[in-house]
Formats: C-alpha cells, sequence, structure tokens
C-alpha cells in the first residue's frame, strides 16, 4: 500500500532492513552499516569491541581497570588494549582518551622505552592514589597518625588492594578513632596512647574438636570420597566455632560488652553481636553491627535479645566475631596454656624434682590466680622466685632468712636436718636450691603467660558503672569539700 503523504523514504531510510528487502536498502544507510561492520571486524578475536563508547565512558573504563590492578604498577598500552579493546599505543585510535589520561589527576603517565624497538618511546599507565606513600597497614597507620585533623575514609580506600580490610582491622583492634553515620562517610582520627586492661578469668579453647577424618586410600571410590569431603568439612566447621567460641573461669559480662573490642590469645576482635548466621559482619542489621568505637557507654538493642545472638555469651564462654589463626592466636592460646601447667606443677611441688613445698600465700598465688593483677610481668616473676626460695629456707638467696625486724635467722633452714624440704635428717643441696629458683623465675617469666587473660580497651565495665554511680557524690568545690568534712 502506497504511503499517501510522500514519506516512503522512511521504510528504507529510518526502519532497520529485513532479509528480503536488503537490495533495496538505501544507499546512505548501507554505507553507515558496512563502515560498522568493518570498524567491528577488524577488533581481534577475545578483545572487546568498544566502538559504540564515547571518549569519556573508555576514560572511565581504564580509571576502573587501573585502580583494580594498582598493584601491578605502570602497565603498557598492550595490556589494557587485551582486556578493555582501547588502543592508548601512540597514534593509536583512541589518541584522544590519552590526552584525556594525560591530565587526569588519578593517573600517571610515564614514558618508557618500547621493548620491541628501544628507540622509540611508549607511554605507560598507573592508578595515582591520593595518599600514594601508602603501600600496606604500617604505612597505613602511620599516615593516619599524620593527620591530626582526620581522614575521610574514601580518601584512603584507594590506596593499595585490601586497604579497607585494613582499615576495618585498624578500627577493631582500636588503634584508630573513626566517626561517621555510615562506613563509606567515616573519618578516621589517630588515637594516640591506649589504655589497656587485663579482664579476669584465664581463657582457653572451648572445647576439642573432633580429630582430622583420613583421605580413603581408594580415591576412585565416589561414596568413601563423598563421606571423606562430609567429614572434612564438618571437622573444618567444628574447628572455626572453637576459635569463636572462648573459655573463661571467670565471669566476663561483669567486665565486658557485646561490640566492644577484646584481645584473644594476641588478635584483636569484637565480642560477637551477630544475630544471623547467613550473613556477613558488614551486613548484620545496624541494630546488631559492633560500633566503630572500641568500648560502648550502653548494651546493645533489647530487640537483638528476642532475636537470639548467633553465638552465647555467658558466664563461662567469650564468644568472637571472627575465628583465631592457627599459627598466631591458637599457637598463642596453647602456649600459655602450658606455661600455667608448668607453673602449677612448681608450685605443687612437682618443680624439677627439687622437693620443693607446695607455695601458698599471696606472692606465688598470684601468677596462677585467675583474677589480673596491677603488677607487672618481671615483678610477678620475682614474687614467684622469691616464694620457691622461701618454701626451701632460703629467703631473698642472698644468705639466711630475713625476719621482719631486719634480724637474719641464726642457722639457714636448708642446712638444718629434719626442717628442709628434702627427706627427713637430709639437708638439701644450695645449688640444687639455686637451681630450682631459677626455673621457677624462668617459668614465671615465660612471655606465653601474656596471653592468660584477654585484654580490652579503658577500664571494665563493672569499674566505669561504679564510677558513674558515685561520681554524683565527688565534691566539685572546696565549699562542699568543707561540708564532707563536718
Amino acid at each position: 500500500m502506497s504511503n499517501s503523504y510522500g514519506f516512503d523514504f522512511l521504510r528504507s531510510e529510518h526502519n532497520l532492513p529485513s532479509s528480503d528487502d536488503a537490495d533495496t536498502l538505501h544507499p546512505f544507510a548501507s554505507n553507515v552499516l558496512n563502515v560498522k561492520s568493518s570498524a567491528s571486524s577488524n577488533v581481534p578475536r577475545g578483545v572487546p569491541d568498544v566502538s559504540q563508547k564515547s571518549d569519556l565512558e573508555k576514560q572511565a573504563d581504564v580509571l576502573v581497570f587501573l585502580r583494580n590492578h594498582r598493584s601491578a604498577g605502570f602497565l603498557p598500552p598492550a595490556v589494557i588494549y587485551k582486556n578493555l579493546g582501547i588502543d592508548l599505543s601512540d597514534g593509536g585510535v583512541d589518541s584522544a582518551v590519552v590526552k584525556m589520561l594525560e591530565c587526569n589527576p588519578k593517573v600517571n603517565v610515564e614514558e618508557v622505552p618500547d621493548p620491541e624497538n628501544p628507540s622509540l618511546a611508549m607511554n605507560t599507565f598507573s592508578y595515582r592514589a591520593k595518599f600514594s606513600t601508602v603501600r600496606d597497614k604500617p604505612t597505613l597507620l602511620a599516615q593516619i597518625n599524620r593527620m591530626k585533623n582526620g581522614v575521610r575514609w574514601a580518601d584512603l580506600s584507594d590506596a593499595y588492594d585490601g586497604v579497607e580490610v585494613d582499615l576495618q582491622s585498624l578500627m577493631t583492634a582500636g588503634e584508630v578513632l573513626a566517626v561517621g553515620p555510615e562506613p563509606k562517610e567515616l573519618v578516621v582520627f589517630p588515637r594516640g596512647e591506649s589504655f589497656l586492661v587485663e579482664l579476669d578469668g584465664c581463657v582457653k579453647l572451648k572445647e576439642e574438636v573432633p580429630p582430622l577424618p583420613e583421605e580413603p586410600t581408594d580415591k576412585t571410590d565416589q561414596q568413601q570420597m563423598a563421606v571423606y569431603k562430609n567429614r572434612l568439612a564438618e571437622y573444618k566447621n567444628a574447628r572455626k566455632l572453637q576459635s569463636c567460641l572462648i573459655q573463661t573461669d571467670i565471669d566476663p559480662r561483669l567486665q565486658i560488652r557485646r561490640g566492644e573490642a577484646i584481645k584473644i590469645g594476641g588478635e584483636w576482635f569484637r565480642v560477637s553481636s551477630a544475630v544471623r548466621d547467613d550473613l556477613p559482619l558488614d551486613k548484620q542489621p545496624p541494630r546488631a553491627q559492633a560500633p566503630p568505637s572500641v568500648v560502648s557507654m550502653k548494651d546493645l538493642s533489647k530487640k537483638n535479645d528476642a532475636d537470639g545472638y548467633v553465638r552465647r555469651f555467658d558466664a563461662k564462654t567469650i564468644p568472637l566475631d571472627g575465628p583465631l589463626e592457627d599459627d598466631f592466636g591458637r599457637a598463642n592460646l596453647d602456649n600459655a596454656k602450658a606455661a600455667r601447667a608448668r607453673l602449677h606443677a612448681i608450685a605443687g611441688g612437682g618443680g624439677g624434682g627439687t622437693g620443693a613445698r607446695n607455695l601458698t600465700g599471696g606472692a606465688s598465688s598470684t601468677p596462677l590466680s585467675s583474677f589480673a593483677s596491677e603488677k607487672n610481668a618481671v615483678t610477678l616473676a620475682e614474687l614467684f622466685a622469691q616464694n620457691v626460695a622461701a618454701s626451701f629456707g632460703m629467703g631473698r638467696m642472698g644468705g639466711a632468712p630475713i625476719r621482719p625486724g631486719g634480724r637474719k635467722r641464726p642457722t639457714m633452714m636448708a642446712n638444718r636436718r629434719g626442717d628442709g624440704p628434702g627427706s627427713k635428717g637430709k639437708a638439701v643441696d644450695p645449688e640444687e636450691i639455686k637451681r630450682a629458683v631459677d626455673n621457677a623465675k624462668e617459668a614465671a617469666s615465660d612471655p606465653s603467660l601474656s596471653y592468660s587473660r584477654a585484654v580490652r580497651h579503658g577500664c571494665t565495665k563493672d569499674v566505669r558503672d561504679m564510677y558513674l554511680e558515685t561520681v554524683s557524690m565527688i565534691p566539685t568545690s572546696d565549699v562542699e569539700l568543707r561540708q564532707e568534712d563536718k
């Protein structure tokens, strides 16, 4: 049917042609299609076709590619062309994109000799982060510590591969302060000197995991291999769960809350606040996410208790938001357990076969106690060694024991038959006593003992609550102070 308005040319120029009317196609349209088809046919196989993209889109693609491969350094045009189909070579099709990249503050352009023809130079491209000196976790922390007025999370997020994981790790450990409503809008500040305290209770892994299943000898047996894979998966899950549930012998709920930072085995975590096991930590509901700060002034939402937490937090269990590393956190807890066992053996009279008496009293019980002490490790080791010496009647090992009045005993207990810790009627060899005391001091100075207790930032929850309850009773002026005296 003929078009009565004389617009028959629309059929050929503005409608897509079919295979039937290819011979009646308008000459201009056919030329355009031929140019496009020839342009796309020149693209090698496996190289993306970007003939339909604008120069701005190509620049954005190159920028994203350079950022994702920033650890590779400067990339030649051949690598970019192979992955993106954008020709950035000298005199290439996308020379306009090259000029745009040279003016882009996020891109470094460097001329180097062409490997195929060293007499010629070619451009190489790399991503330029805002903080180019930040390349790993130590330099990241150093950069934040230099920014006294804070630095935006977004300005650090493109420094290197894995920088966001390191930023989150620094926040979890409390090495930096973060302020902001959302993770991407956070401003990170240096913390300064940390105030760390030990929690009461000796920590260890919650329970033993099932033994590692043995791999079948006949790997062609599909049934045996399926059973083996299921048992291996159960073993890995049980081991991961064990690393997330830490056992303690003193109720931790009096000293720390869910979501607060806690150090176990030398690794920093948050006390688990997850309410959904099928979601990662950053996808948990906002009410169940740990706060950016390492301490909290109040408990998390009561609705979390109604929904139920994934991991229990009770008088004997500290739940962590991640598993301990096998070669670090778990190893430190195992070493601490062995060090405590050695101390108990010495205190119980089995210290190297010296026949030492059972140790009693505050000086000896402090290193063995589950309660944290304000004394440092060197002082505790010295007290423990002195008590071992006292059990032999050697006092401070500088001669005869000293009485409270400052006078020496007339005769050393170790030299009096029948009074020493050895067999009745037999004096203890002073060299043997010295070895026992040195052994006790060495055992009490074991660095692994520092992993026996959990560590947190700031004062414990019970101390903070006690302060807040009594702060109103503290005089704030001389007048109030005089009234208190009356």
